[in-house]
């Protein structure tokens, strides 16, 4: 088997800045605290995504400056009835002439909660191979609550996915009749943990290391008439990473749709498998925005190469940016 070195993937990346609303009917009592229109905005499009059909529930907590805890140390479970209403038990009522803080979370992998009226934090989430969930996160802060007799607002959620998503595009330049399969695919090197306080993460820490990297799946590329592409994603914390710390390998295997060999005739079988080698480029990874690698394998081999500097866009939908040919 011979080992290649590649980096000749690009990126893209997208932020989806609509959101989608759910109507609901109001709680008769106003007295008590309500829920309305959780959505999600900036949705990442990757792995589960969780948006509105799919949010189900989200843990809540909140207060305002005497009473900083109203819904327990543990926070409180708000989830949809058969009717649609965002329901949570037991209810809680306004207080007069407070102003009050509100947290909800949805899909967290792991962390434990730390909660004060004005400082939420979530210490010590995960994210790696085992832990690959479309975390959201929502603050609505300074509410005023209105004075005794009038009707009470429901307090509304914006979330926002907390995890940036990495997605790999494989592409074929090999003639129609070859099929590249592409396995063993591991994803290793970022860091993996850290604290998010009022929705802002602190610096990563604790690195994949290979033997426990993220694994995609096993798949095929083929430039058919109608080209296949590899495509597979994952998430990862946000974080800004150096030179040569964020690396790539998967196994290439080579075989042609036709009897003869086809484009393949007279090449052994141990030339028709490469293991390939590569080093993500120094970059920032944004919470909500998805980076798309891109690749092209060919038919012959390159010497070490590092990667072009990224490029990103951030309109509705991420833009796929091709620099090149790789050979294998």
């Amino acid at each position: 088997m011979k080992k290649v070195i590649i980096a000749a993937f690009s990126v893209g990346a997208m932020v989806l800045a609509g959101c989608t609303k759910t109507e609901v009917t109001d709680i008769p009592d106003s007295r008590y605290i309500g829920f309305d229109n959780a959505f999600i905005g900036n949705p990442t499009k990757a792995v589960t995504e969780t948006v509105i059909g799919n949010l189900e529930s989200f843990t809540v907590y909140g207060g305002y400056e005497t009473s900083a805890n109203l819904f327990g140390p543990n926070g409180t479970l708000v989830s949809q009835n058969s009717n649609g209403e965002w329901t949570y038990s037991p209810l809680v009522p306004w207080e007069d002439a407070h102003t009050y803080n509100f947290y909800a979370y949805s899909k967290l992998p792991n962390g434990t909660v730390e909660y004060v009226y004005d400082n939420f934090q979530i210490k010590e989430v995960k994210v790696d191979a085992t832990n690959q969930t479309d975390f959201v996160y929502a603050a609505t802060k300074d509410v005023q609550s209105s004075s005794e007799g009038t009707v009470r607002d429901k307090v509304h959620f914006s979330f926002n996915h907390m995890f940036s998503m990495v997605q790999f595009t494989i592409k074929s330049g090999f003639a129609e009749d070859v099929v590249v399969g592409i396995s063993d695919f591991k994803f290793y090197g970022m860091n993996s943990k850290s604290t998010l306080t009022d929705g802002v993460w602190a610096a990563a820490t604790e690195p994949i290391l290979e033997d426990n990297a993220i694994v995609l799946k096993n798949e095929n590329a083929q430039a058919a008439e109608t080209p296949v592409d590899y495509v597979d994603n994952c998430v990862v914390m946000p974080q800004r990473f150096e030179e040569a710390s964020v690396n790539v390998v998967f196994t290439v295997t080579l075989t042609s749709t036709e009897e003869s060999g086809g484009s393949l005739a007279g090449i052994s079988d141990e030339d028709r498998i490469a293991t390939i080698e590569a080093v993500i480029p120094a970059y920032t990874w944004e919470p909500g925005y998805r980076y798309n690698y891109i690749v092209t394998i060919d038919g012959q081999n390159l010497d070490y190469i590092t990667f072009d500097e990224p490029k990103v866009s951030t309109w509705e939908d991420y833009e796929n940016i091709d620099l090149g040919n790789t050979e294998v």
